[in-house]
């Protein structure tokens, strides 16, 4: 398809107000999240400086959120200014129809969805790793500390796989309690580790104190005691206190990975699948924004501000009425997880071209 000078002018014109729209809406979002930061300081005693790592860390996300938000601000504004001016009045009557109009400009959203899928994927899922690493290691070193109960973990070694598990895990101590590691190597000797307990070292080194090593081999058994034996665990007290990545948290590369990972082992794919179908049907929210932004900015004296910005807010509401409740059901297991990601996007587009196609007439 040739990009003509029309296509250029339309996309000028919106691209012109989606740095300024995206920017509006990730404010937002940080102003709110700084709210929450404020809260550690009081709260937890972290410093202000962490505070603003912690906040540097999130920022990526906040622009990929707003991302599909801004395009559909950008194009009530860019929208409403041609209006506004009689220029899309000069358009249609020298013959150009509306769907022509609106084909450059939904082009840019496809271009936004794309973009923000791939810088999701990339900066947003490293500094989101970073960020719960940096939130973890606040919690750890903040005054309410819990233990983690029933320990239990899988991690390969040079000849094999290693099972580790403790009873419990004690933050402030820095110690897991009656810990057990049983080393599974292929036509070896199965070998077995147990502690009374376990106290960190450093790098991936745990010191077990006051226990036996066993090993069993054609039916017999040798056990040795020892005091002290530095054992090589592939976890630090950071991992322990970490909270493990829920769906939502994950990358589109790590859910796929579960997807399989759980098809395998026969396990419910369903929230791994919901989720990966939300994170791209959320991105490609851009291009059902703008479908339906199009033929609303047609009248003019739409392109202030303040209207702009309201418009774009009652769309957002309408997208998250529908997408709120048929998320429920899908936990509900009343709706497919596919459906309750896909449904938001397919109505709001729909209406976008019922009313494109009427304003056409």
């Amino acid at each position: 398809m040739t990009v003509t000078l029309l296509d250029r002018l339309l996309v000028s014109e919106i691209g012109a107000s989606f740095g300024v729209a995206l920017g509006l809406f990730t404010v937002l979002l940080v102003m709110n999240h700084l709210f929450y930061l404020a809260r550690l300081i009081i709260g937890q005693g972290i410093g202000i400086q962490i505070a603003l790592v912690l906040m540097a860390y999130k920022v990526p996300y906040f622009i990929a959120f707003s991302a599909p938000m801004g395009a559909l601000l950008a194009t009530v504004w860019g929208m409403g200014r041609l209006a506004d001016h009689n220029e899309l009045a000069a358009l249609r009557v020298s013959g150009v129809s509306l769907v022509r109009i609106a084909m450059p400009i939904v082009a840019a959203g496809a271009v936004v969805a794309a973009g923000t899928l791939v810088f999701a994927e990339g900066v947003v899922s490293l500094s989101e790793d970073q960020y719960r690493a940096a939130m973890a290691d606040v919690m750890a070193h903040g005054p309410e500390l819990h233990p983690v109960e029933n320990v239990f973990f899988q991690a390969p070694i040079p000849q094999g796989n290693a099972l580790y598990s403790a009873h419990r895990y004690d933050p402030r101590s820095r110690t897991l309690e009656a810990v057990t590691v049983v080393y599974m190597t292929p036509r070896q000797p199965l070998e077995v580790v147990e502690a009374d307990h376990a106290v960190y070292a450093q790098g991936s080194q745990w010191t077990f104190r006051t226990g036996h090593v066993y090993v069993l081999s054609e039916g017999q058994m040798v056990s040795t005691k020892f005091d002290t034996l530095s054992v090589t665990v592939p976890r630090s007290p950071e991992d322990f206190t970490l909270a493990p990545k829920q769906p939502p948290d994950m990358s589109i590369r790590e859910l796929l990975g579960e997807v399989a990972r759980y098809r395998r082992s026969g396990g419910d794919v369903r929230p791994y699948v919901g989720e990966l179908n939300t994170k791209v049907a959320t991105a490609l929210s851009a291009v059902a924004f703008v479908l339906l932004a199009v033929p609303l900015s047609l009248r003019p004296h739409r392109s202030g501000p303040s209207m702009g910005f309201g418009m774009s807010i009652l769309i957002l509401v309408a997208y998250y009425i529908i997408a709120i409740p048929t998320q429920l059901a899908a936990d509900g297991h009343a709706l497919s997880p596919i459906a309750a990601a896909w449904l938001p996007d397919l109505l709001v587009g729909a209406a976008g071209v019922i009313l494109l196609r009427r304003a056409a007439r």
